[in-house]
């Protein structure tokens, strides 16, 4: 599980990432059977008040535009906890 800071709205809250599959990107080989398509970069998070309490209102409050802003940092959070470059 993962927790770090961030704004919604202007309110600071808590994400917290409690479950996250991380992004395998496609394998293509002139064989389709060696062939497998991209997985992962997907997970589940909540949203908390700065105490760790749930934060329903903050999450029911948010718009298409904050869950897509949302996930994009979570993917982006997460994913350079897995990068080995």
């Amino acid at each position: 599980m993962t927790e770090f800071e961030h704004s919604i709205n202007g309110i600071l809250c808590i994400v917290r990432v409690t479950y996250w599959e991380p992004y395998l990107p496609p394998i293509l080989r002139a064989d389709p059977g060696d062939s497998h398509p991209e997985e992962g970069g997907c997970g589940e998070w909540e949203i908390l008040h700065l105490d760790g309490q749930p934060y329903p209102e903050l999450e029911s409050e948010m718009t298409g535009e904050d869950l897509a802003n949302l996930e994009h940092i979570v993917f982006q959070h997460m994913e350079n906890q897995y990068d080995t470059d």
